[in-house]
């Protein structure tokens, strides 16, 4: 999911109608039924909490004005092209005026949320800067950039950041000064240079390489997340003598990655940097151990609501399959309850956590419970004092 779809959903709060999120998990090909069930199945279950939350009005809504309201799922329901392309997740989020559904590559825990914002949880992997990288797949004729984390791949456009190839940067007009070219006699243009040879060569590459990480550097001046450069193995020194991006991942992919699939691109971009991802998620874990011992970071959900609304969590390690958590913060006392059963004005504190964390630009691990730095809690938490 894209960053700005994420914070407008993130941004939306309503007062007079629902907001719904549904999370399904899918598969992505064979079972269509079988993952239609399931959305049906969450649709009725929609359809039950609208009818019983009177969070939006004095008033239960009745059956036919619930499936009403959600008339743009059901639509999608039938939409049999729809379910024959879907990936590990399916994640719909339906307000008024607004229905926006992703096909995502992991999985979810069945989950159905009536509230008057949306339950955000699930989608933090595909936006966690803790394991995001930049890929530069680079070749004389054909300039491609990506961002991935581990389940993803997105092209970024950068057409109007980076020459279209080495023959813009050397066109007769811009060497014309100290190269003469004569015809080959085969269509193409053969350039001379004082020296000649390899160096030249390589003096060209350095012009190309620097135009285009001229125009990256416009991008990514203020980013520091890994770059893994994709291209063969003799321009891969040149590009990283010329680049001024001070994060370029140490290990490459060697080959020709013109027109090469984005998918194929993330296997061989994941399996050289994963590593360096366990490695950051370690030492995450090992500060979250140490802060344990100096009190500086909790396991108790009690601590971690007023901590990570008040801007103190710095890391947070999530049980990926954690549900609903219902309770109420009260900023007054600065302290919150857990509710047994969702009450008129429960809110799930998890979700909460979450997102007051992402919004203060803390990291965000959803990880199996089995990965946590202690594994009898949900939710751990280290803090930033």
């Amino acid at each position: 999911m894209k960053l700005k779809k994420f914070n407008k959903l993130l941004k939306t709060q309503s007062i007079n109608t629902p907001c719904i999120s549904i999370y399904i998990p899918t598969y992505r090909a064979g079972n269509l039924q079988e993952d239609k069930l399931r959305f049906k199945n969450a649709l009725s279950e929609a359809v039950q909490q609208l009818m019983d939350n009177q969070l939006f009005s004095a008033e239960k809504m009745n059956k036919e004005a619930a499936q009403d309201y959600l008339e743009p799922a059901y639509t999608l329901l039938e939409d049999e092209n729809f379910w024959k392309n879907l990936s590990d997740g399916l994640v719909v989020f339906l307000g008024e005026n607004e229905f926006v559904y992703e096909v995502t590559p992991i999985d979810f825990k069945p989950l159905v949320y009536v509230h008057n914002h949306y339950y955000l949880c699930p989608l933090l992997p595909l936006l966690n800067k803790n394991n995001r990288f930049f890929v530069l797949a680079l070749s004389q004729n054909e300039v491609r950039f990506f961002e991935g984390t581990d389940t993803s791949i997105t092209p970024v456009i950068i057409g109007d950041l980076v020459p279209d190839g080495i023959n813009e940067v050397l066109n007769e007009e811009n060497v014309s000064s100290n190269l003469q070219g004569r015809s080959s006699g085969k269509g193409t243009t053969v350039y001379h240079g004082h020296g000649g040879g390899k160096d030249d060569k390589n003096e060209n590459l350095k012009k190309y390489f620097r135009a285009i990480d001229e125009g990256l550097m416009k991008m990514l001046h203020d980013e520091n997340a890994p770059l893994v450069l994709y291209s063969v193995d003799s321009q891969i020194p040149i590009y990283k003598e010329v680049s001024n991006y001070p994060y370029i991942f140490e290990a490459s992919i060697s080959g020709n990655p013109e027109s090469e699939d984005p998918v194929l691109i993330h296997e061989k971009v994941w399996s050289v940097i994963a590593n360096h991802f366990s490695k950051q998620t370690q030492s995450d874990i090992d500060i979250f151990n140490y802060s344990m011992a100096k009190d500086k970071a909790s396991c108790s959900i009690h601590d971690i609501v007023p901590a990570a609304i008040n801007g103190k969590v710095d890391t947070i390690f999530m049980d990926k399959k954690a549900g609903i958590l219902w309770g109420n913060y009260h900023a007054k006392s600065n302290t919150m309850e857990l509710h047994s059963t969702r009450q008129p004005d429960s809110t799930c504190l998890f979700n909460q956590v979450v997102v007051a964390t992402f919004l203060n630009g803390g990291t965000i691990y959803n990880i199996p419970l089995a990965e946590m730095p202690n594994d009898k809690s949900s939710i751990n938490a280290s803090f930033r004092y």
